[in-house]
């Protein structure tokens, strides 16, 4: 395909989301997919952990041995990082 003056231009999307998954001695971050996104009944936006962490090959018990403290749900726009939700991890069992 070729560009033409004629043709409208293009926007592309500059929005992303990613989990943050702060450790004791590292943080990793996992992609989060487009389509994985959703709004809740509360109207926030939203995504499942358990299908992120599949989808970048991890299960929970991977949080375990990485010694997760917190778990960060970031949108990314414009090299900015907006923190939506932190969910602390510091639950005794």
């Amino acid at each position: 395909m070729t560009y033409s003056e004629d043709e409208p231009s293009v926007l592309t999307h500059t929005t992303e989301y990613r989990y943050l998954i702060k450790c004791k001695e590292k943080t990793v971050g996992l992609d989060v997919m487009d389509q994985d996104i959703l709004f809740n009944a509360d109207g926030d936006i939203d995504c499942p952990i358990d299908v992120v962490l599949h989808k970048n090959g991890y299960t929970f018990s991977d949080l375990m041995t990485w010694d997760a403290k917190e778990i960060q749900f970031v949108e990314l726009s414009n090299k900015r990082i907006n923190i939506i939700r932190k969910i602390p991890l510091n639950i005794n069992l």
